[in-house]
């Protein structure tokens, strides 16, 4: 709802400027016609993305960031390449293979130039480019231009409308270019079903560098995760639908962030073994297991580390709970995406894990099993 708020100050604050609206205005006109000609011609830009998605039928909101990196690359399959930052998953893409990053597997999946070719909206369906600043409308397609100030800022706003009739939806775009810079600095999409607005959708463009030179995508622009393990989708695809942690699975991540804001490792560090207790505040079970281990002192035997991790709690609200219940070991909140890597079928789940990150054994509940494992 903020968003939408947002929208509508911004909205009041054009109409409080009295706009000069024309359907065609020679200075508006030949603005949109010089920042066309600059995305479009610009070997090399790089800009900061930002959308704010409010869906009023469906009573969610939705945003993004990522930086993007664009180049022409007329030599390569598709003419052109991109490097997209921002969030748990990057992409990157040469002109050939596209490179999906994921950052809380430690995973790249390859997809390669051929299954690429074979789709022909692969590129057109992704976020960055749903709204791409340098998708703008010709000349012909605009409906009228508004000549306004948004926060101070002279620019010009583009109307453009289409029409789904079988759905009885009308979309509205609005195009906002700095005249000055000659960039494009929000795309706003107000959609409507009947009388009913039922979507607003705001994209914002900052930070902008223009370059001359094509960029050479590759190694450079990724040096983090040149150690990760690369599949390709057939295999990715399988990985996801194996489903739950089993006995025999290999984890390929071990670092996380504790809910002290630690970067600790859960395996790797010597030849012990790991023990992960998976759980969250609220879970009988879990409330349990924490229950009969501090009878115990919580004492687990040599050889063994034992950690909590919840896919529930924040980190501010699991420190408080496990200090209450006196758990003195390294515990990780939901901001560490453990669970991520390893989809527990229900809490407690006990997972045990030797020294190079493979399952051994996974115990749902707390009895004996779990006992003898930790305890003398």
């Amino acid at each position: 709802m903020k968003y939408t708020l947002l929208g509508i100050t911004l909205l009041l604050l054009t109409t409080c400027e009295a706009p000069n609206v024309t359907g065609g205005d020679s200075d508006a006109l030949s603005v949109l016609e010089e920042t066309r000609s600059k995305m479009l011609t610009t070997p090399t830009h790089q800009y900061r993305f930002r959308s704010f998605w409010d869906n009023r039928f469906a009573s969610s909101t939705y945003e993004e960031s990522m930086e993007v990196t664009y180049s022409w690359l007329p030599e390569s399959q598709q003419g052109f390449g991109y490097h997209v930052t921002g969030g748990n998953t990057d992409l990157l893409y040469d002109g050939q293979d596209e490179l999906k990053i994921d950052h809380v597997k430690r995973k790249v999946v390859r997809v390669s130039a051929t299954e690429i070719a074979t789709r022909t909206d692969y590129f057109t369906s992704k976020l960055c480019f749903r709204a791409d600043p340098k998708a703008l409308p010709e000349v012909a397609a605009i409906d009228r231009s508004v000549d306004t100030i948004i926060g101070g800022k002279n620019q010009y706003a583009y109307f453009v409308s289409t029409e789904a009739p079988a759905k009885s939806q009308v979309s509205s775009w609005v195009y906002y270019l700095d005249p000055k810079q000659k960039v494009v600095d929000r795309i706003q999409i107000v959609s409507h079903v009947g009388r009913d607005t039922s979507q607003l959708i705001d994209y914002f463009f900052s930070d902008y560098v223009f370059s001359d030179d094509q960029h050479a995508f590759g190694a450079s622009d990724r040096p983090g995760s040149l150690a990760y393990r690369e599949v390709n989708r057939a295999e990715d695809k399988k990985e996801r639908n194996s489903g739950l942690i089993r006995p025999g699975a290999q984890l390929y991540r071990a670092d996380y962030t504790s809910i002290e804001g630690e970067e600790k490792l859960i395996y790797g560090e010597s030849a012990q073994k790991t023990v992960v207790m998976f759980g969250f505040i609220g879970c009988s079970g879990c409330a349990l297991a924490m229950r009969e281990m501090k009878k115990k002192s919580f004492a687990v035997k040599k050889g063994i580390n034992l950690f909590y991790s919840s896919p529930v709690d924040n980190a501010t609200k699991l420190r408080t709970y496990l200090k209450q219940k006196e758990f003195p070991f390294t515990s990780f909140g939901k901001e560490s995406l453990m669970n991520d890597n390893f989809r527990v079928a229900g809490f407690p789940t006990f997972v045990l894990i030797d020294g190079v990150g493979r399952v051994e054994r996974v115990i749902g509940g707390y009895d004996t099993e779990v006992e003898t494992m930790l305890f003398e």
